[in-house]
């Protein structure tokens, strides 16, 4: 482990260290674990963007300009 200092508000320490008390884990794990949700958080941040970056970039194979509208109506047919 790397030991770091961290600059807390008192009313953001008290609160940390009260949930702390309550699941029985010390207020270096919480931190950890916070840690570990924002970085998790920008993975999934990422990988939206990625998605949202290629809507609208391809088109159907057989050149229909309505599936975004007409897609329930698509699907059953193919699978009909």
């Amino acid at each position: 482990m790397i030991r770091t200092q961290v600059q807390l508000e008192p009313s953001q320490y008290e609160r940390l260290k009260a949930l702390a008390t309550r699941r029985s884990i010390s207020v270096a794990k919480l931190v950890r674990e916070g840690v570990d949700h924002v970085l998790a958080s920008e993975k999934t941040d990422a990988n939206w963007e990625r998605f949202l970056g290629a809507a609208g970039k391809f088109r159907s194979a057989d050149g229909a300009s309505d599936v975004a509208r007409q897609h329930d109506d698509y699907l059953a047919k193919a699978y009909s």
